[in-house]
């Protein structure tokens, strides 16, 4: 019954119905401080799928250690350079998409002072409008 509420998705074994794998769970499951009622609390599990998992990592001690050994080592390595250089454009992207929202509330609440006018959240697709327009000026 206990394999029933685990299966491999291939992002390792997750407990059905969710996307929690049992490596999210295991420093949990390690912890003698932490309870079971602990675990299906942070996770919104129940019980029976909070044990299904602890039977699984018993069941394939050597597989599960092994799997979450590569994991944590892929983790310290960290990302390769071409995704925090995306990374680094979106943030520039959001900022400069905030400054100018900023920007644009200021305006509009000048503008807006004597009308009765509720305030409209600016779409990106507007910013990205603005920013092409006074890219192509410039």
């Amino acid at each position: 019954m206990a394999s029933d509420l685990i299966h491999d998705r291939g992002r390792g074994p997750e407990i059905s119905g969710t996307r929690i794998t049992v490596y999210n769970l295991l420093q949990s499951l390690l912890d003698p401080k932490v309870t079971e009622e602990e675990i299906c609390r942070i996770y919104d599990l129940t019980a029976e799928q909070v044990a299904a998992a602890r039977a699984h990592v018993l069941n394939n001690p050597d597989t599960i250690l092994a799997e979450h050994l590569q994991i944590e080592a892929r983790m310290a390595v960290g990302n390769p350079p071409q995704v925090r250089e995306q990374a680094e454009r979106a943030k520039a992207t959001f900022k400069s998409f905030r400054e100018w929202q900023a920007e644009r509330d200021a305006q509009n609440h000048e503008e807006d002072k004597d009308k009765e006018r509720p305030h409209r959240f600016p779409t990106f697709r507007e910013w990205l409008s603005a920013s092409r327009k006074s890219e192509s000026r410039g």
